[in-house]
């Protein structure tokens, strides 16, 4: 049976190791989602987390995405919670599962409503290939088209033994426009295990209208954006770049975090709000349109 199930014990993590760049690919299709499950969180202590997990999680080619909708704010605080980690395992016998932590990043306890989308893989699957537990790999998708499409990494792991579930993480995206003008999108997966195994790597991908610009930033500067009245409340956000300005090196932008909002404005009314932080980590300075799509 299909379930969310909440862990409250600790998850180690593997040590860091050297980045291997894997080969490009080619452009792809937008996606299709589904709402899997939605459930609130209980309270939480300003500053706790709570780790969950989604067994069973079929079929093998959909990504996840979490949405979060805090309740509980004050006319005074904000009720503020984060995704902070996401990856997926796959036991012996081969069920995957996608674990999730969300934190309350704000300073009250309060609670929040979480969303769980499954997005359905827009390309052919490919391989990691083998990964050593606490190694990383960094590969990149090529002709990111089109330009207004946020992407969104998922797995399936392979190579569980009886004693050692494969478990993998991504632990970095970024946007890139090439001096000729092509984007690509580039991500990072660790081996968050204990043993040697593969996964394959699943793409989904979501057009938006949504589209503002980040204005030129220097290299090395970050900044901070939020989207109010996010509604509806059930929505799940994605956030992606298409950089622009690109000339004898790559524009490059990339997602720090985010994060979900409850305010309540002076004429008592909840809102709620979509905050994230992201930054020029290219060597030139340039610009970038911000794409806000959602599941």
């Amino acid at each position: 049976m299909r379930k969310t199930v909440r862990i409250a014990a600790a998850l180690a993590f593997a040590a860091v190791a050297a980045l291997f760049v894997a080969p490009t690919a080619t452009a792809s299709p937008a996606t299709t989602q589904s709402l899997e499950t939605t459930f609130f969180s209980g309270t939480v202590a300003a500053g706790a987390s709570q780790t969950w997990k989604w067994n069973n999680a079929n079929p093998l080619s959909v990504s996840y995405v979490v949405g979060l909708s805090p309740k509980g704010a004050s006319t005074t605080q904000r009720c503020e919670f984060e995704v902070t980690r996401t990856w997926y395992q796959q036991n012996f016998g081969g069920e995957r599962e996608f674990w999730y932590t969300i934190k309350n990043v704000g300073a009250i306890a309060c609670g929040t409503d979480v969303m769980l989308y499954s997005m359905a893989n827009s390309i052919g699957a490919w391989s990691t290939g083998g990964v050593n537990a606490g190694q990383s790999v960094t590969k990149h998708w090529n002709n990111a088209n089109p330009l207004n499409a946020a992407y969104v990494v998922g797995m399936s792991p392979e190579g569980a033994t009886s004693t050692s579930p494969c478990k993998f993480e991504v632990t970095r995206t970024w946007y890139q426009q090439q001096p000729g003008g092509e984007r690509e999108f580039w991500f990072t997966l660790k081996n968050i295990g204990t043993i040697a195994c593969s996964a394959d790597i699943l793409m989904a991908t979501k057009t938006t209208t949504t589209v503002s610009g980040t204005g030129t930033m220097g290299a090395g500067t970050t900044g901070l954006w939020w989207w109010n009245n996010a509604n509806p409340l059930s929505a799940a956000y994605i956030v992606g770049y298409s950089p622009q300005g690109a000339t004898g090196s790559a524009c490059q932008f990339e997602l720090f975090r985010s994060w979900y909002s409850q305010v309540i404005n002076s004429n008592g009314a909840a809102e709620r709000e979509f905050r994230y932080t992201a930054g020029n980590v290219g060597s030139i300075a340039c610009s970038a349109n911000r794409l806000l799509a959602t599941a």
